[in-house]
C-alpha cells in the first residue's frame, strides 16, 4: 500500500524528497532493490538541504545496493551515511554484517561490530552480527561465546541457531552442530541449505 500510494503522490508532487523516502523504504522492505535504489537516489538529490534525510537515504542505499550485489556502491553509501552519523548502530551493524558475508575488510567489520556490541551488550541481532564477523575471521572460540550469550538472552530466531551450529561445526563438535541446525529447521523449515547440512552433517556456506 505504501508503494502504491507513494507512486500516486509522486505523480502529483514529484519534487518532494520525503515521498521518495517512503517509496524507497517500502520497496526495500519488499526486496525490490532496483526500484528502491532508484527512488532513494532521486530523493537524495532533492534532499540536499536536509542532512538528516540524506543520511537516511544513504543508509538505505547501502542495503539496496547490497541486495543487487553492487558492493562498491553499497560500501560508498554506508561510508557516506557514517560520515554524517558515525555512531549509528544500525548502519554499523548492517555494514559489518555485509562485509562478513563477503569476507572483505574483516578487520574493519570487527571494529565496527565490536563498537556496536560494546554499546548494546544485550541486543541479540547485534551480538549475532559480531559472532558472524568473528566466525568469518576464523575466531571460532570467540564467536561461540558471543553466540551463546545471544541465545541465553532469548528472543532468538532460526538464523541464530543456524549460525551457532555453523560455529560448533568449525570447532569440531559435529553432533551438537546438527542439533542446533535441527532447532533452526524447526523454527524455519525453509531455511536455505539447512536440510543438506543436517542430512550430510556438513557445513555448506
Amino acid at each position: 500500500s505504501v508503494i502504491d500510494f507513494s507512486n500516486i503522490a509522486l505523480e502529483l508532487f514529484p519534487n518532494q524528497a520525503i515521498l521518495y523516502y517512503f517509496n524507497g523504504a517500502a520497496n526495500l522492505q519488499e526486496n525490490n532493490y532496483e526500484e528502491a535504489s532508484f527512488a532513494l537516489e532521486q530523493g537524495k538529490k532533492l534532499a540536499s538541504a536536509n542532512l538528516n534525510l540524506i543520511g537516511a537515504f544513504n543508509s538505505m542505499l547501502g542495503d539496496a545496493y547490497n541486495g543487487q550485489e553492487l558492493y562498491e556502491k553499497s560500501d560508498e553509501a554506508f561510508e557516506a551515511a557514517l560520515d554524517f552519523d558515525p555512531n549509528n548502530y544500525g548502519i554499523l551493524n548492517n555494514y559489518s554484517y555485509y562485509l562478513a558475508l563477503r569476507k572483505e575488510n574483516l578487520d574493519k567489520a570487527e571494529r565496527m561490530s565490536k563498537k556496536v556490541v560494546d554499546n548494546n551488550p544485550d541486543d541479540v541481532t547485534f551480538l549475532d552480527t559480531y559472532a558472524w564477523v568473528l566466525f568469518s575471521k576464523e575466531k571460532y572460540k570467540e564467536a561461540k561465546k558471543v553466540m551463546e550469550k545471544a541465545i541465553s538472552i532469548g528472543n532468538v530466531e532460526a538464523v541464530h541457531y543456524e549460525h551457532y551450529g555453523d560455529i560448533l561445526f568449525k570447532l569440531g563438535n559435529v553432533d551438537e552442530a546438527v542439533k542446533q541446525w535441527q532447532v533452526a529447521k524447526g523454527m524455519d523449515p525453509n531455511s536455505e541449505l539447512i536440510d543438506k547440512k543436517i542430512a550430510d552433517k556438513k557445513l555448506y556456506e
